[in-house]
């Protein structure tokens, strides 16, 4: 929060506009991004469901007049009654805020009420924050799939959610 000031947050769905503002994201959050082109690709998808995470601030925000910014985003793809969480990236400025957290729980209840009966991720093994935030919500660790991640090469950990 800024001194003086106050911050308003909004999970919305992402949209063209938004499509700059997360490949910058992309580029500061993994070690290969996807490209504006994807992201673009993923909202045309009908398997895909993406937010953002949108982060207003200063002291102007009562007369609207407050600095918006893309503080994170997420995309869940739902294939055949089972979701999987794709990405999941806060803007490195921002963590430790609990934005990771709005977010999981706005891809969890839309997978509950899109009738998945479970989530899968994958997760680089180096990563312990987001492996932690994941178990926090009930997903357990599945399966390994070594050297799957490069830049550094590195092991994917598999985890999984049952919701049903």
């Amino acid at each position: 929060m800024e001194a003086g000031g106050q911050t308003k947050l909004l999970v919305r769905p992402m949209t063209e506009r938004d499509l700059p503002e997360t490949a910058s994201l992309e580029r500061l959050s993994f070690s290969v991004p996807w490209s504006e082109t994807l992201l673009s690709e993923c909202l045309d998808s009908r398997l895909d469901l993406v937010w953002v995470l949108e982060e207003e601030r200063g002291s102007e925000l009562q007369k609207g007049e407050g600095r918006k910014k893309i503080a994170g985003y997420c995309n869940l793809r739902i294939i055949a009654g089972e979701a999987e969480l794709m990405r999941i990236a806060v803007h490195p400025d921002l963590r430790g805020r609990g934005y990771a957290r709005i977010l999981m729980d706005t891809l969890v209840r839309s997978a509950r009420e899109q009738g998945a009966s479970v989530i899968t991720l994958e997760v680089r093994n180096s990563n312990q924050a987001a492996r932690n935030l994941y178990k926090s919500y009930g997903f357990v660790e599945e399966a390994v799939r070594k050297s799957y991640y490069t830049e550094p090469v590195e092991d994917a950990v598999i985890m999984g959610l049952r919701l049903s």
